[in-house]
């Protein structure tokens, strides 16, 4: 789904127009322009991408019909309208390739002690090596900027390898659940059927 299709289904659950969801839907989506592929739902689609996003626009969002609505429900149903209907922790995510994919891994030595904690946060929610992939990539920069401002991406890419990026990491995940790269069949009826509708009204 793009970012429209989230919008117009966050519209017929939760009301408001459009454009109220917008900017969550294509922060949500946003680890796609880092790798255009189904896997890179693997970085913000699950708890963590949620916990992001509620530190990047607050806990709440407010329509334009005067609606006040969780960020969390509203990245809740963006992951389950992507993955079958599920909300999954990074362990579930990850686990099975935390030895492939965590070896690689190399975790710098921090000075600064907010960057540390915010880049630590995946390895703190998973126990799992593997999920730096997230925050100590390119990827990981954007969203330091996004949720620590530019001067902490900026030190934070110092930090890095050239060859820490998250396409680097994500070509060696291979999915095992179907969950992981299967839509809600019943959320692209309903937008197929709701597309229909709107086509021939116009006609």
């Amino acid at each position: 789904m793009n970012i429209w299709d989230h919008s117009t289904l966050s519209v017929r659950k939760f009301g408001g127009i459009e454009k109220d969801y917008y900017e969550v839907h294509k922060f949500m989506d946003s680890s796609k322009l880092f790798y255009y592929h189904v896997k890179h739902r693997l970085l913000l689609h699950n708890l963590y991408g949620i916990e992001i996003a509620i530190m990047k626009f607050g806990d709440t969002l407010k329509t334009s019909d005067g609606q006040t609505l969780l960020i969390r429900d509203i990245t809740a149903e963006h992951c389950k309208e992507d993955l079958s209907g599920k909300v999954p922790s990074l362990n579930e995510w990850l686990v099975e390739s935390e030895e492939r994919i965590g070896s690689m891994i190399s975790i710098p030595t921090f000075k600064n002690p907010e960057l540390e904690k915010f880049v630590l946060l995946p390895y703190q929610r998973s126990g799992l090596k593997s999920s730096l992939i997230i925050s100590l990539s390119n990827f990981g920069v954007y969203l330091t900027g996004e949720i620590l401002g530019q001067k902490s991406a900026k030190e934070l890419q110092e930090l890095l390898h050239k060859d820490q990026l998250v396409e680097n990491y994500l070509k060696h995940f291979q999915f095992t659940k179907s969950w992981q790269f299967n839509p809600d069949r019943k959320e692209l009826e309903w937008l197929k059927n709701y597309k229909e509708a709107k086509e021939n009204k116009m006609e």
